[in-house]
């Protein structure tokens, strides 16, 4: 019979990762070190699971001493496998800097060994200078997706029933009409007809029978960026029919199993100018949490 001290010794590592609390993160090829584009990859801290919740670190600044003091929010070092379309592509350790050079870069932690995942996503281009984020990192060493969400045809009576949802949110969307060829837009309340608005994307959980659409109304006129009714817009929609208004601006990032108790989260990353972020839906769309990247 082995000694009751050494039992627990040998037990010990199990019992630290069976107690390791998930986190979720996200690959970004550019992130670290320069926060403009120009950086070395780098892992997003983005949220940990508190409890039955998920929450994000709620870390911003509003002066750059407060870049130096920050990074105390985030794990020091953290052991990360990387995975794409539920296949891991890489095991790496990022640590936390001892001072972030900009806002941008709150959260990221730096790879160790960077040229090991340079090619992993496409870098920034002049064309393409915010390429959507899709590598999911977790703390934990595999990541699955048991509702398994896929790419689907999407049901008419679905499309119907969004399109409806949204004629509540924008009845009337501004846009701009030009009456003569020297005139100024005139800048009004527009209806608009079913046939303006374009399906981007159909999903499917072939488990649980949940839908997502995503939705762009076209026919903006008007100079400078589209208001909110012309952008991309998702919903959800339950086995039942229920539509739920996720939010616009926003791209998949990725459906996974983040902390291992059979069921899916997804992660959307938003793209929304000066305050982006991340997204995680949960719980059958009924919980979410919210991690805000800020530029200036």
């Amino acid at each position: 019979m082995k000694p009751r001290a050494l039992t627990l010794l040998l037990l010990l590592p199990a019992l630290t990762a069976s107690a390791q609390r998930p986190i979720i993160g996200i690959f970004e090829s550019t992130s670290s070190g320069s926060g403009d584009n120009l950086g070395q990859p780098g892992v997003r801290v983005l949220f940990y699971q508190s409890g039955r919740q998920w929450r994000s670190y709620n870390a911003t600044c509003q002066d750059e001493a407060c870049l130096k003091t920050i990074v105390h929010l985030y794990p020091p070092v953290t052991t990360w496998t990387l995975v794409k379309q539920g296949k891991s592509v890489a095991k790496v350790a990022a640590t936390t800097p001892t001072a972030y050079h900009s806002y941008s870069e709150i959260g990221v932690q730096a790879i160790t060994n960077p040229a090991a995942v340079l090619h992993l996503e496409p870098r920034p281009t002049p064309d393409r200078p915010d390429p959507p984020h899709t590598i999911l990192a977790t703390n934990l060493s595999s990541l699955t997706d048991p509702d398994n969400w896929q790419p689907a045809a999407v049901f008419p009576l679905d499309l119907t029933h969004v399109i409806q949802a949204f004629h509540k949110l924008y009845p009337q969307p501004k846009n701009c009409t030009q009456n003569t060829t020297n005139s100024p837009p005139n800048y009004h309340s527009s209806p608009y007809s079913d046939s303006q608005i374009k399906l981007d994307a159909s999903y499917l959980s072939n488990k649980t029978n949940w839908r997502m659409l995503q939705i762009t109304l076209g026919g903006y006129l008007c100079d400078g960026p589209p208001d909110d009714a012309y952008v991309d817009h998702w919903f959800a929609i339950s086995p039942t029919g229920e539509v739920h208004h996720l939010g616009r601006l926003m791209h998949l990032a990725g459906t996974a199993d983040f902390a291992h108790e059979g069921r899916s989260e997804l992660l959307f990353q938003v793209q929304g100018g000066n305050e982006a972020g991340y997204r995680l839906f949960y719980d059958n769309f009924t919980h979410q949490a919210q991690d805000t990247v800020t530029y200036h």
